[in-house]
């Protein structure tokens, strides 16, 4: 499973680090947003349904047409040269990562023991990790060497080989109800099966977290390039080898200590991280703030995933993931939004742009501690 998801988030991460560019090329400066934005609006759009069909199905059927979706689009991208083609693109290539990840996500919650749930996500955060960073990392390398068409392919390759893995995959028979029932209603989710209440508040947590990342992922390519760096990727591998560390720990400090504790941590490290690349006026200084902002993520993730597998009820695992999964997706959106609107193509706004972020973080921390006693489940 963790192969076939580090294959899988590879696949479209390699594409961002060059994106900025491309769509500038194509004459789409001023909707760089979208890059991200479209992508994850149809992603928490596809969440829902993803969350049903993991439930009322299987966890696996999500996983399998996530990965289609994304080999479809990938090599799709160089036959669509506008501006709104590409766009169009983006926003069929986000109802993949809408499905693939709700569905990887419930199978692994399915087999692994409560008490050993804070270990696995570590494990399985690491695995995403790899996948965004070392994604990232090679992006900028492979259309050095093959060109963006190149790119694009590339894409569609990794993806394929994520299917091989997912072949492999079991997973527990689950109970999909009364056998007459119309394949629709197993399909199309019911209003009190859109969000999972239960698990508002690891969700909350992950919409600031994931603004966070959003915001990172417009801003690093403009912010490498204009220190002059020719890999757009490098910020995210020199953090990779400190996240595989920082994840493993963090999750099983989540067996120890709980989500609050993990998460106050990951909070305050992320304001500091985003000082100093706010503030980054070297080359040095900014790769240090990719250790900071590693760390930080590689925190906050593992825990509210386990937090959010501990909290989803038993029988809407699928639900409680695509909730949380949902979260993400709007809090990237975000992220990419106001990046867009406050730094907007002008490097003197970066560190306006951070502050922004230090203050998100700051009220993520006042909401973690004003709800410390609104207990939802025993690892509250």
């Amino acid at each position: 499973m963790c192969l076939n998801v580090l294959l899988f988030i590879m696949s479209f991460n390699l594409l961002l680090p060059e994106m900025n560019a491309y769509l500038t090329d194509l004459g789409g400066a001023d909707k760089k947003w979208m890059i991200l934005g479209l992508w994850t609006i149809a992603a928490a759009i596809a969440r829902p349904f993803s969350g049903k069909i993991a439930d009322s199905i299987s966890r696996k059927s999500v996983m399998y047409f996530g990965v289609f979706v994304s080999v479809i689009i990938s090599f799709l991208y160089p036959f669509f040269i506008t501006v709104g083609g590409f766009l169009i693109l983006r926003f069929l290539h986000g109802f993949s990562t809408g499905f693939h990840p709700t569905g990887a996500t419930a199978l692994i919650a399915d087999v692994v023991p409560k008490g050993k749930r804070g270990e696995a996500m570590g494990i399985f955060g690491v695995t995403v990790s790899i996948g965004f960073s070392l994604g990232q990392a090679i992006g900028s390398p492979i259309k050095i060497a093959f060109g963006t068409d190149g790119l694009f392919y590339a894409s569609g390759i990794m993806g394929i080989l994520s299917l091989l893995f997912l072949l492999k995959a079991k997973e527990e028979k689950i109970n999909v109800g009364p056998v007459r029932v119309p394949v629709y209603k197993r399909i199309i989710p019911r209003l009190n099966e859109i969000i999972a209440p239960e698990v508002i508040q690891p969700s909350l947590i992950m919409f600031v977290t994931a603004m966070c990342s959003g915001i990172y992922m417009m801003i690093v390519p403009d912010i490498s390039e204009n220190l002059g760096m020719q890999n757009k990727g490098l910020f995210y591998l020199v953090n990779v080898v400190f996240m595989i560390i920082t994840r493993i720990l963090s999750g099983r400090f989540y067996d120890l200590f709980g989500a609050r504790k993990n998460l106050y941590l990951g909070l305050s490290l992320m304001i500091v991280g985003a000082i100093v690349t706010g503030t980054s006026t070297t080359v040095f200084q900014f790769l240090l703030s990719s250790i900071i902002f590693g760390i930080a993520a590689s925190i906050c993730s593992p825990a509210l995933f386990a937090w959010t597998a501990d909290l989803a009820l038993k029988e809407f695992k699928g639900r409680g993931m695509a909730t949380m999964f949902i979260a993400l997706e709007l809090g990237i959106a975000f992220g990419a939004l106001c990046t867009q609107i406050i730094y907007n193509n002008d490097h003197n706004m970066v560190l306006s742009l951070f502050i922004f972020m230090s203050i998100m973080c700051v009220l993520g921390i006042f909401y973690l501690y004003v709800t410390r006693n609104v207990k939802t489940n025993l690892l509250n």
